[in-house]
């Protein structure tokens, strides 16, 4: 991942409204309201997956952070996260590039 991939990503991570988790992640894209998904690269290999088939399958991009660490940090907390959602604005598409 080149720096301006990464520099992008944190600025998605902090003006978009999101979840943090992967069962947050899991049931946005059941649920349809997420519209893009960010998984860590050093999540455990089951669960990223099966978040990346289910976000596949539902027609979402998905976005692979550098950490779990990292991803946390970015998105706000302050532990690690296996995975991100960025949610649908009003119900609208995203595709994970940042528009603010």
């Amino acid at each position: 991942m080149s720096e301006n991939e990464k520099k992008e990503m944190i600025k998605l991570l902090k003006v978009s409204p999101k979840v943090v988790g992967s069962k947050q992640v899991s049931r946005g894209i059941s649920e349809g309201t997420i519209g893009c998904v960010i998984v860590a690269e050093d999540a455990e290999r089951g669960l990223k997956k099966r978040l990346v088939t289910a976000a596949t399958e539902a027609g979402l991009r998905v976005l692979t952070a550098p950490n779990m660490e990292w991803l946390g940090r970015n998105a706000g907390i302050e532990v690690g996260a296996a995975a991100v959602g960025i949610e649908r604005a009003g119900g609208q598409d995203t595709d994970c590039t940042c528009k603010g």
